[in-house]
């Protein structure tokens, strides 16, 4: 009686079953020493981002002073409600970030299409050069020059008196009615060097081969630019619409230097209103609550943000 043969695995197979857990762990102990290297970096988050964050959460329901604090619970929240102040500078706000998202939209996207469109090679290179170079100048340095220009005796005057027009000159940033368009005209023409490089770097992106399809059909430059370009630099402008939007919610840079919110509180947002509880009122509870009420908004706006995105991407 012949004995039933057992088809066997080969050898190869059989002793790459056997060595893949012994692999496995050979490849983890190789790539190990490269997840240390960012372990200093994890650690200087948690102290100094995950921590403080975590501890201003639990801050906000207390009143909290030098000699310690007490647990008032939703105290600092209802407060919030009844602050004129905030209320008025959640107004502002609004107006400022209304602006800026027509902005960013609209001015330096103009400036990389024009440039873009450029025949010269060199001639774009240089332009390139010349709206990224003040990238490197700090920030504070551009507020401070234009406080300047808006003075009594600041640039913006001093033209006006040039031209004959020396009626229309005034104090911009002590007017209540003018201040906070003082603030949005800031930075004219409001050409940033990092949206430009965006912009720019979408629509280098777009393959030639649909901008020439489009001129074989006869599409005028402004055609093809709404058309076929703008559609497909949607994604640039979903990015710095929401860059823009949680940029001024969570800062107060430009209020703090150039006017400190006032004449009054024409020119106050809730950052502002946060840094002033913290650091005059020394109302460290309450400020944490206004924080956290700027971190919710920033948060929906996010989602809401990523919910529209993902949604443009299933409908194409």
């Amino acid at each position: 009686m012949e004995t039933p043969m057992i088809p066997s695995q080969p050898a190869t197979a059989v002793s790459e079953v056997v060595d893949e857990p012994h692999r496995w762990r050979l490849s983890f102990r190789r790539i190990a020493p490269l997840y240390l290297l960012i372990l200093p970096t994890l650690l200087f988050l948690l102290i100094f981002i995950y921590y403080p964050a975590i501890s201003g959460f639990f801050t906000s329901f207390t009143f909290w002073t030098v000699k310690g604090s007490t647990w008032i619970g939703w105290e600092n929240y209802e407060k919030i409600l009844a602050d004129k102040r905030l209320i008025a500078s959640a107004s502002n706000l609004l107006q400022l970030t209304l602006f800026n998202v027509v902005v960013v939209i609209t001015m330096p996207l103009l400036a990389a299409a024009l440039i873009f469109h450029l025949p010269h090679k060199r001639v774009q290179y240089w332009l390139r050069v010349v709206f990224v170079f003040p990238m490197i100048v700090p920030m504070v340095v551009t507020i401070m020059v234009w406080r300047w220009m808006y003075s009594l005796d600041g640039g913006i005057n001093i033209m006006l008196n040039l031209i004959g027009l020396s009626e229309w000159t005034r104090a911009w940033l002590g007017d209540r009615d003018v201040v906070l368009y003082a603030l949005m005209f800031t930075n004219f023409p409001w050409i940033a060097g990092l949206n430009f490089l965006i912009y720019l770097a979408g629509l280098q992106n777009i393959p030639q081969e649909l901008l020439d399809a489009a001129v074989v059909d006869g599409a005028s430059s402004i055609r093809r630019f709404f058309k076929v370009e703008l559609p497909l630099i949607r994604g640039q402008m979903r990015l710095l619409v929401l860059l823009t939007v949680i940029y001024w919610l969570r800062s107060f840079e430009l209020p703090l230097i150039m006017t400190d919110g006032g004449p009054g509180w024409s020119s106050m947002v809730p950052g502002l209103r946060m840094y002033h509880t913290i650091s005059r009122d020394f109302n460290l509870g309450y400020g944490s609550a206004i924080g956290m009420v700027l971190f919710a908004f920033v948060l929906v706006v996010t989602l809401i943000q990523l919910r529209l995105t993902r949604s443009g991407e299933e409908a194409i």
